[in-house]
């Protein structure tokens, strides 16, 4: 066959993302289809992705958390500041609050929480992990814009831990965080602000996550912004603890920081011991697990299942017993925990930025920083965060998965979520 002149070939104005194009490698000339070209060139940091997102190198395949951001670093900003509080009533109304005083609205109007929950919004975010091989290690690009992959759908969770009274839960300054309930009991209360509302679940953990890397560069959120109530020791501060109110860091808005504070329980004297806003949230980790929605474990102990499945399901539910016992219903998807206890040194990640252990070795202040409970045999709850008694274990990927989902103790509590359509309002309006 006589050889062609890549010159005089026809010449087209598209392509399908199977067709290949000629390219140079290492001195020889090699073929690859538009698909693989696009993502290769993606993958590289220096193309369409490093334009119109930011990122963080998962670099988890080294002791040191220091991990830095890449991209476009702006677009993080931006995305932050569309993130806040706001009163949102039971139909979905919300007015947004002052960015600097939870305690007014935008307007400077004093907020009357009695009108609603006070929680905290965010827009949108698509995420898509690359696998870089040439580094080792994936990088996690996150934007506003479509970027394929995946995407975690607009929040709208309570600033503040839950506290239920009369049977109904609420997210409001100024009460202590309810626990002694289980997981259904608290989505039954959350139920009763109306059928779109809920509790908190894996994805917004996961967001939770990605937005402090995206800050910080780093897993080791206790370190960069602050040990939480629990302190930097192992200690029970439980008693004192349980006496804290919610809205200590009202005054921070949709900010982050730490607030130092004394925690001391009989001959216990807590360590470092803080309230935290990250972004508006208050205290994420370090006070009362908070248990998720939307995820759970099989457990050994029933016939139709290994312990070591984690199951991640659709909708604003709490799975039912049946379910329990063998899969969720509707759609899901499953991963795998492993059957150890310890620091985190690696999570399991994927296209899915799974917050899963999957080998344990670590320190607090080494690879993710966070600590990992697990019970093969009956552990089916998922809680995230940690109590005041946990220390240097804590963190936004400290993860229990020891529990029965009928679990109910003091230090489990969780957090309000709503689902439905919101809708912009004035404050006289709500």
């Amino acid at each position: 066959m006589a050889n062609k002149n890549l010159g005089t070939a026809t010449a087209v104005t598209s392509m399908l993302k199977d067709n290949s194009v000629l390219v140079e490698i290492g001195g020889s000339i090699r073929r690859i289809t538009l698909e693989n070209l696009a993502d290769a060139i993606n993958e590289t940091g220096s193309g369409t992705l490093s334009q119109v997102a930011w990122c963080v190198p998962i670099k988890q395949n080294q002791s040191s958390p220091e991990w830095g951001t890449l991209g476009n670093t702006a677009l993080w900003e931006e995305f932050k500041r569309s993130c806040g509080c706001y009163l949102v009533n039971s139909g979905g109304k919300r007015s947004k609050l002052s960015k600097t005083n939870s305690g007014l609205f935008a307007d400077g109007t004093t907020v009357d929480e009695s009108k609603g929950n006070v929680m905290w919004c965010s827009p949108r975010l698509y995420y898509r992990m690359v696998d870089d091989a040439q580094a080792g290690y994936p990088l996690l690009y996150m934007s506003q814009l479509p970027i394929g992959g995946h995407y975690i759908e607009a929040q709208c969770v309570g600033k503040y831990k839950m506290y239920v009274t009369g049977g109904k839960g609420y997210s409001r300054s100024g009460y202590s965080p309810t626990g002694s309930m289980t997981i259904t009991a608290f989505w039954n209360a959350a139920q009763q602000n109306g059928a779109d509302w809920g509790l908190a679940d894996y994805d917004f953990r996961r967001l939770l996550m990605m937005m402090a890397l995206s800050e910080y560069g780093s897993p080791d959120i206790q370190s960069k912004l602050g040990y939480g109530v629990c302190g930097s020791q192992n200690l029970d501060l439980w008693a004192t603890a349980a006496t804290l109110k919610t809205g200590d860091m009202k005054s921070y808005g949709d900010n982050s920081g730490a607030k130092t504070i004394s925690v001391v329980n009989g001959d216990n004297t807590g360590v470092n011991c803080s309230r935290i806003s990250l972004f508006g949230i208050e205290d994420p980790y370090g006070w009362q697990w908070e248990m998720t929605q939307g995820i759970y474990c099989g457990a050994s102990d029933n016939d139709a299942q290994t312990g070591t499945e984690v199951f991640i399901y659709d909708g604003n539910r709490i799975p039912s017993s049946a379910e329990l016992t063998t899969h969720p219903s509707g759609d899901y998807r499953q991963t795998t925990r492993i059957d150890a206890e310890g620091y985190v040194t690696k999570m399991q990640m994927g296209e899915y930025f799974d917050l899963i252990a999957q080998a344990i070795g670590g320190g607090s202040t080494s690879y993710w920083c966070d600590y990992f409970w697990r019970n093969i045999a009956t552990g089916q709850l998922v809680a995230f965060g940690a109590a005041e008694s946990n220390g240097p274990y804590c963190g936004l990927g400290y993860v229990a998965l020891h529990r029965a989902f009928s679990n109910s103790h003091a230090g489990y509590g969780s957090r309000l979520a709503y689902y439905g359509m919101l809708t912009d309002v004035n404050p006289s309006e709500l």
